[in-house]
């Protein structure tokens, strides 16, 4: 298939928050689009009306754009195919499911019910794959549904070559009724006439001219419906359709699972990508670590720049095992961690404890590795957001003292959030110090006495820069016979409150003296 044809689409239900799974499928999408010279589309499925959510259209979109996953086709930029929306599109549906009827290739009809079910029956069920929501809920319909003749054409079995799994087959019997002959018709639109998943995903993939669908593995069970969908479409007069009816390649990626090897899930994992954007991650270092979700670059690659990505990228190299997501957690979540929520100390809970499971993971390591290569400027642009959200004021100081406080700390912070909290002690003077800190600095090696002489030397120094600070220190220690941690440590506990600091002479150079002066005085009415 050349380039040209190369059309995917990324299709997400507006019924919440952007899923992490929901991302790495868009990723895949847009990759392979990226890398044939091919069209990425953004699609709103929301003929769910209960479930739908209008503000989750833009926070789906906000959060695609978040992670540089822009589209050539979607619902606010239009293209040839437009609406973008399934909502906008019903009429269309109904056009299609007359011309099915017209045809004999599907009818109208009132089923039974298998009978009210408890519902862990319907649970088990569900977990064994015969469980049919599309039947139930035209069952519980008082209307009739449009059912599809399922024609098998013969075969023994029902296949399609996965370009990710390879050849995918289920036996024809699984399509058959208890008779063995006649197929098992199922319903492709509701007594409200509303069409159903398949129905309408399958119109829209012709519509838009989908060469390729690549989707999470649950979608198995899906393809194998929306294959005789495309073959009764097939069998439409000419000009019933304003393309073709093609079966796209369909390609279907790894279920991502958690470190406890359970299939990732929003009542207990973080997947809303929200979360992750306020844990300060950046948006290169997620998709850079979302990429090798299931897939990987044929090498021992990790930190990879998009170009690299774009270029190694391939079916071959995705793997048909499950991928992990893994976090490390010490503590169950405080709330449901899954997703966003409207209660602002709520997610502060969330995001406070992701950040904990975020240490010394593979994605924390990764976004440090892009943190450390950010250049001043744009160091400063990302993480003013988390300065100002901390309540720090950074109107009053200069674009280049702020600059350098940031790049004292960039080298040990992993994410924006991290560095926020570990520039605190330059816009917020310690209130308290630190007990431990206190105990083992202050009132021992003669701590407190060492702070109130450098007190009096700092406010004789002059030129108050690194160097001259620097030397100050040394002196002075070079003059009580002491080590140079003897005097800098008092000084850093007077100075943040606690025992770890940048280097003693830029945290002093950076303070200013006035402020300095004034913070060690405060720290002897502590101690004295």
């Amino acid at each position: 298939m050349s380039s040209s044809t190369v059309r995917v689409r990324f299709a997400p239900s507006p019924t919440g928050y952007l899923h992490v799974g929901g991302v790495r499928t868009a990723l895949f999408n847009w990759l392979y689009a990226r890398k044939t010279g091919g069209k990425f589309i953004l699609r709103i499925e929301d003929t769910d009306i209960q479930r739908n959510k209008e503000e989750a259209t833009q926070i789906i979109i906000n959060g695609l754009k978040w992670c540089g996953l822009h589209w050539d086709e979607g619902p606010d930029i239009g293209g040839p195919c437009a609406p973008y929306f399934q909502s906008q599109r019903m009429g269309h549906y109904k056009v299609v499911g007359d011309a099915l009827e017209k045809a004999g290739l599907a009818y109208w009809a009132k089923k039974d019910s298998a009978g009210g079910l408890p519902e862990w029956k319907i649970e088990k069920l569900k977990k064994q794959g015969k469980w049919d929501e599309e039947k139930a809920q035209a069952a519980a319909d008082p209307n009739p549904a449009l059912y599809l003749k399922v024609d098998l054409n013969g075969r023994s079995e029902v296949v399609f070559e996965d370009a990710v799994k390879g050849t995918i087959a289920k036996p024809a019997a699984t399509y058959q009724e208890e008779d063995g002959v006649t197929g098992k018709d199922f319903v492709i639109m509701r007594g409200n006439g509303m069409p159903v998943y398949n129905f309408a995903c399958v119109i829209d993939d012709v519509d838009m001219r989908i060469s390729h669908v690549i989707r999470g593995d649950d979608h198995v069970e899906n393809t194998f419906r929306q294959i005789f969908i495309y073959e009764a479409l097939a069998k439409l007069p000419e000009g019933a359709l304003p393309n073709a009816p093609k079966i796209p390649v369909f390609a279907h990626l790894p279920m991502i699972f958690n470190e406890e090897g359970k299939k990732i899930s929003k009542r207990r994992d973080p997947v809303a990508i929200t979360l992750y954007q306020a844990c300060g991650l950046l948006p290169e270092a997620m998709i850079n670590f979302e990429a090798l979700l299931g897939w990987s670059p044929g090498n021992e690659h990790e930190v990879m720049p998009m170009e690299e990505i774009i270029r190694e990228f391939s079916f071959d190299r995705i793997k048909s095992a499950s991928a992990q997501f893994t976090l490390n957690r010490k503590l169950p979540p405080p709330v449901a961690a899954g997703g966003a929520t409207t209660d602002p100390e709520v997610e502060a809970q969330i995001v406070e404890w992701l950040s904990e499971c975020l240490k010394g993971s593979k994605l924390e390591w990764i976004n440090g590795e892009y943190m450390r290569k950010l250049d001043a400027a744009e160091l400063v642009k990302r993480v003013e957001p988390f300065l100002l959200k901390k309540g720090y004021d950074v109107s009053h100081h200069s674009p280049a003292w702020l600059k350098n406080v940031l790049q004292m700390e960039q080298e040990r912070s992993k994410t924006l959030k991290q560095l926020a909290e570990n520039v605190a002690l330059f816009f917020n003077a310690p209130t308290k110090l630190e007990p431990k800190a206190v105990d083992k600095v202050l009132k021992k090696n003669d701590g407190i006495a060492v702070l109130q002489e450098m007190r009096g030397v700092l406010a004789g120094v002059e030129e108050w820069a690194g160097p001259a600070l620097d030397n100050a220190v040394k002196h002075f220690a070079e003059s009580k016979g002491k080590k140079l941690g003897d005097v800098a440590q008092p000084l850093r506990v007077a100075l943040s409150g606690t025992t770890v600091s940048p280097p003693i002479h830029d945290t002093l150079h950076l303070l200013g003296q006035a402020e300095c002066l004034r913070r060690i005085d405060f720290a002897l009415t502590q101690v004295c």
